[in-house]
């Protein structure tokens, strides 16, 4: 019974076709078959585009399964280093390793605001810098 149906309609399919195809002018059909071999035409690039999306989610699948990991962390200072930094020091044995000590307020810290460079020229101080915030 499928196979009746399935024969039945690719024989109506294949007379619409050529009722259509004998009735319309070579300018019609042209673009008809243009636009189909275009559709054609564009099959490769979706496989491709297809097969690199899942290796993709794979991979990202594959990341998330070994574990999260914190990205470093870099702090970029001012230029200004604390006047003991070259110098040797004790750490207690709790405290972690590569953390700088505080800056020293001997001197006191200049702010450049980024954005201001066409205007004017502004320089800001700790106490003012605190302040404004």
């Amino acid at each position: 019974m499928k196979k009746i149906i399935a024969i039945t309609a690719v024989a109506m399919a294949a007379t619409m076709t050529a009722v259509v195809g004998f009735r319309l002018s070579t300018d019609a059909l042209s673009i008809i078959v243009g636009a189909i071999l275009g559709m054609i035409a564009i099959l490769p690039t979706i496989a491709l585009a297809a097969f690199l999306l899942k290796k993709n989610q794979e991979a990202a699948a594959q990341h998330q399964q070994q574990g999260f990991q914190q990205p470093p962390v870099v702090v970029v200072s001012g230029g200004m280093m604390p006047p003991n930094y070259f110098q040797s020091q004790q750490q207690p044995a709790q405290s972690q390793p590569g953390i700088l000590p505080p800056p020293s307020h001997s001197t006191p810290r200049k702010f450049h605001l980024m954005g201001y460079e066409d205007t004017e020229h502004l320089e800001i101080s700790d106490e003012e810098w605190a302040a404004a915030g």
